[in-house]
């Protein structure tokens, strides 16, 4: 049985076993969004991506606390 679905298994498996990770060239920071040239506007964009990332729920959840829901609508 192994014999005979060795070469469909190899067909659909060869170009996985030869991109492994699914980008060629393998550099660390190929597939960022972002130059890692400069090490200023790395710091810079990531503390950004970090500050927006991390702290929007936050404020999101401040947001509907605060909010004064107890009012009749105006009709």
């Amino acid at each position: 049985m192994w014999p005979t679905l060795r070469k469909p298994i190899g067909k659909f498996s060869g170009p996985l076993m030869r991109y492994g990770s699914g980008y060629p060239g393998g550099s660390p920071g190929a597939n960022l969004p972002f130059g890692l040239d400069s090490p200023m506007r790395f710091t810079l964009f990531y503390l950004i991506a970090g500050v927006v990332g991390f702290g929007a729920p936050f404020l999101v959840i401040r947001h509907q606390m605060l909010r004064n829901v107890t009012e009749d609508p105006k009709d």
